[in-house]
């Protein structure tokens, strides 16, 4: 029993978390966790979304000008 509870710990120490690795510095620089080699999903599509956020508001703003 001990042994399966053991294997069941080390699988969840081995699992990485949601993570992909960066492609450019830019990534490392720009994306959460900022200066980490790996960038975390669910952050990414955070900044994205809030990148997209900014954008529209100020493309409406032009437009109403």
């Amino acid at each position: 029993m001990l042994g399966q509870v053991a294997k069941a710990y080390q699988q969840f120490d081995d699992a990485r978390p949601f993570v992909r690795p960066t492609y450019n510095q830019l990534e490392v620089t720009i994306l959460p966790p900022y200066g980490d080699p790996e960038v975390h999903i669910l952050g990414e599509v955070g900044t994205y979304f809030v990148a997209g956020v900014l954008a529209n508001a100020v493309v409406e703003r032009l437009v109403e000008e």
